[in-house]
């Protein structure tokens, strides 16, 4: 008997590689998909996610929203840059986890273009600059007076130091020659408690956590910070309106996978989580609540999209000369 061994042809060895992921995608998933939030629970992220979880569910089998909250996402980010790159474990992130960390931190546990797959960008909104129902300013024009007259004394709250809330703030100084006092919670339930209650006085945010209190005249809206103004609040100005140009800050998700997942489960997510979206009832409830529904774009489009926030906040950090202590 021969002990010769004939040599692998490289075409051969291919076809076998891709034979296999094909394989693997097809028999997709073999377990519960876990959706990772990087926010605490009851946060606008969180009620996303759940819709995520029910919509995706109703093909793919159970998906379980897991919070991993801290370091301004990066705990979450993390845990899904070091999962197994096999589609069943995704994170739902936003502009802190993809824009403003990587434009800010000179050193974090991952990178946000080549540890991640991102599968799509689903939803986006602008901010609204939020106040509490007793503060005395309700226009801008009267927010940037008090402010004046009190010199770091107005506080904002925001979802953590180089959050996406914090930047605007940081920008609304900038652009108005105000300073305030910044104020970073763990979470958007907390900063929303701490505002009704009193103990700060604004809060940059995008509309999902506070649209119910908006309607109930808990809190209330000064400008958004938008070119255009909400469909769902049309008396609230925008800040272009108000002569501040250049002035748009907002909010995102993106859902990615870990970098290396086979294209055809990526591609075989896109297609899920946009369709939850573009559920008629769904998008309909989040257009009322001033959210943008993505129209259905492919990985690629969500891959480029990233990169470019990355470059915005890397401009923003300079324009400001914004440093982490």
């Amino acid at each position: 008997m021969s002990n010769h061994r004939f040599p692998v042809r490289p075409a051969g060895l291919l076809w076998s590689l891709v034979f296999s992921a094909a394989t693997f995608a097809q028999s997709y998933p073999t377990q519960p998909i876990r959706l990772v939030v990087p926010f605490p629970p009851g946060g606008g992220g969180d009620i996303i996610a759940r819709q995520i979880s029910q919509g995706v569910a109703n093909t793919l089998g159970q998906v379980i929203v897991d919070n991993k909250a801290g370091a301004n996402t990066i705990v979450g980010a993390e845990f899904v840059a070091r999962s197994a790159p096999d589609g069943h474990t995704l994170i739902l992130a936003t502009v802190s986890t993809f824009g403003v960390n990587p434009a800010t931190y000179k050193s974090l546990p991952y990178d946000a273009i080549t540890d991640f797959a991102h599968i799509a960008k689903i939803l986006s909104s602008y901010h609204l600059l939020i106040a509490r129902q007793g503060f005395a300013p309700n226009t801008v024009p009267e927010l940037i007076a008090l402010a004046k007259s009190k010199p770091g004394a107005l506080t904002y709250g925001s979802t953590g130091i180089a959050s996406s809330g914090h930047f605007a703030g940081l920008l609304f100084e900038s652009k108005v020659g105000v300073k305030l006092l910044h104020v970073p919670y763990k979470g958007a339930s907390q900063v929303v408690a701490d505002l009704l209650s009193g103990q700060v006085d604004l809060y940059p945010v995008g509309p999902l956590p506070v649209a119910g209190l908006l309607k109930a005249g808990k809190l209330k809206a000064l400008a958004a910070n938008s070119e255009r103004r909400f469909p769902s609040l049309p008396d609230v100005p925008t800040m272009t309106e108000l002569g501040y140009l250049e002035f748009t800050t907002g909010v995102w998700y993106v859902v990615s996978a870990r970098a290396g997942t086979p294209l055809a489960i990526v591609n075989r997510l896109n297609r899920e989580v946009h369709a939850v979206f573009q559920e008629p009832k769904a998008k309909a409830a989040l257009e009322a609540n001033a959210f943008t529904v993505e129209p259905p774009s492919s990985p690629a489009s969500a891959a480029k999209f990233v990169s470019d926030e990355i470059q915005k906040w890397k401009r923003v950090v300079k324009e400001t000369n914004f440093q982490l202590q």
